[in-house]
């Protein structure tokens, strides 16, 4: 008979594994060999793309569960499950961040197969569902605040639709150069946008505008977007990255952006994800 779907558990104790293993093949699913890290389960993505992921917080390596997620969310677009020990809301609301499908704690001392295998059922058949409507591979953004949209004619166009291909920065700065602090600074300052709004410029410099937080939007892009500061996310994709400065900074197209130390970390690991490195 064919299994119902493929199966990858991403879980560093053998053990646990192990029962997870046994009680989806009772279930008909197929599942692969034992992952105890994120290199390992890129690996395995890259040998045989699952159907679902199970995915443990706490792994081998440096690099956690959470980080695979937004691999998975951004990249492969594969449904995935988080099976984790983390019952804190910090890391609850961290995991809802990566667009999960469900966010299982292992109950102790026995883990409660019969509701992954329902988890698992239901993902997928959701999944399924979803498959069923065209990608998003763009943002339809404004050409310009609401509040002056509104005032346009009839006739002219209000909202674009923005390919993520074309985009290569989004920030909450202005093109007006604030000069009082560009002189105290001694680099390009600029006018904040108003609140809770953000910029998004093409490689052709043109302007976009959307009615949205960074933070509201780093979840919803592509994996070669990241945040590098406060003011900025960035497309790190080689038609548009024109490379790094001293470590600290990145020129996209035009633009040097600085990387702040809050999101160093971030950016290296995304770094090392798109782009084949040697140390």
């Amino acid at each position: 008979m064919k299994p119902k779907a493929h199966i990858l558990i991403v879980e560093d104790k053998a053990i646990l594994y192990k029962r997870l293993s046994m009680a989806l093949t009772e279930e008909n699913y197929s599942v692969d060999g034992f992952t105890p890290s994120v290199e390992k389960a890129m690996e395995r993505l890259q040998s045989k793309m699952p159907d679902i992921v199970l995915l443990d917080i706490e792994l081998e390596g440096e690099q956690t569960g959470i980080d695979l997620g937004k691999i998975l969310s951004t990249t492969y677009d594969v449904p995935f499950i988080y099976v984790t020990d983390y019952d804190d809301n910090e890391t609850f609301f961290e995991g809802l961040k990566t667009k999960h499908d469900n966010f299982l704690v292992k109950t102790k001392p026995h883990l409660d197969t019969q509701q992954v295998v329902r988890a698992i059922q239901t993902a997928l058949q959701r999944t399924k569902k979803e498959k069923l409507l065209p990608p998003k591979d763009a943002l339809l953004c404004f050409t310009d605040y609401i509040e002056n949209i509104k005032e346009q004619g009839s006739s002219q166009v209000s909202q674009v639709p923005l390919p993520y291909s074309t985009i290569a920065l989004i920030t909450t700065n202005s093109t007006k150069l604030n000069e009082s602090k560009t002189k105290l600074k001694n680099r390009p300052c600029y006018i904040k946008l108003r609140t809770n709004y953000t910029r998004l410029e093409t490689w052709e410099k043109e302007s976009y505008y959307l009615p949205a937080s960074l933070a509201e939007l780093s979840s919803k892009l592509p994996l070669s977007f990241i945040r590098i500061n406060e003011s900025e996310i960035v497309n790190l994709s080689p038609q548009v990255l024109q490379g790094r400065i001293n470590g600290n900074k990145l020129k996209i197209g035009e633009h040097i952006c600085h990387i702040s130390k809050t999101y160093k970390p971030e950016v290296e690991k995304r770094l090392e994800l798109l782009y084949q490195k040697f140390k």
